[in-house]
C-alpha cells in the first residue's frame, strides 16, 4: 500500500483487546481521520468510535508475503525482535 502517504507505527500497551480497550487507545493515540489497517481482529473495529477509518483484511491462515499491506509492520516487528535479541546479552542477566 504505497499511496505517498507515510507510514508510523507506534507500539502502545493494552489491558486487553476488547471494544472499550481499543477505543480508548484509538481515543489518546491516533489521530482523527487516519486509516487502522487490522487483520480482521474483531475489537478493532472500535478505532471507527475515535472518528478513525477501518480497513479490515482477514488473514485466514495466509503467509505475510501474501498480504503486502503488512509487509511494513513485519519488517518492523522483525527489526524490533532482532535488536531485543541482539542486546539481551548485554544486559548480564541469569537465565
Amino acid at each position: 500500500m504505497d499511496d505517498g502517504r507515510p507510514l508510523r507505527t507506534q507500539l502502545t500497551p493494552v489491558p486487553g483487546f476488547s471494544l472499550k480497550a481499543i477505543e480508548q487507545w484509538a481515543r489518546s493515540c491516533l489521530a482523527p481521520g487516519c486509516t487502522v489497517l487490522c487483520d480482521g481482529l474483531t475489537c478493532f473495529a472500535a478505532v471507527t468510535a475515535a472518528g478513525c477509518l477501518h480497513q479490515r483484511t482477514v488473514i485466514a491462515g495466509r503467509k505475510p508475503r501474501d498480504l503486502p499491506e503488512f509487509q511494513w509492520v513485519n519488517t518492523v516487528l522483525g527489526n524490533l525482535k532482532t535488536s531485543l535479541v541482539g542486546s539481551y546479552p548485554a544486559f548480564n542477566f541469569r537465565k
